[in-house]
């Protein structure tokens, strides 16, 4: 693979940043830099995201209320258990 030398101008400051994340990472300054670059202005990713996003909204209210009511059922179905049992108690 033929490859070539780019510069780079910025402060210490945020040398000693991309270093710093780029070990945090356990890449090379020259990996973090050459992902980041790739992955830069990929707005179709975010759009993915946030649309799945929505989706996961949508399905956890629909679940929340699917488990409200099946706790109601299960109370009620409880309930007219004991109603029964201290009936026959009391027979």
């Amino acid at each position: 693979m033929k490859t070539e030398r780019v510069v780079i101008l910025m402060t210490p400051e945020q040398k000693r940043a991309i270093a710093h994340r780029a070990k945090a990472l356990d890449v090379s300054v020259a990996e973090l830099v050459r992902r980041s670059a790739e992955g830069f202005g990929s707005g179709a990713d975010e759009a993915t995201l946030a649309a799945l996003a929505a989706e996961l909204h949508g399905a956890v209210k629909e679940s929340r209320a699917a488990l409200r009511a099946a706790i109601g059922e299960a109370e009620a179905t409880l309930a007219q258990l004991g109603r029964r049992r201290k009936d026959r108690q009391a027979a």
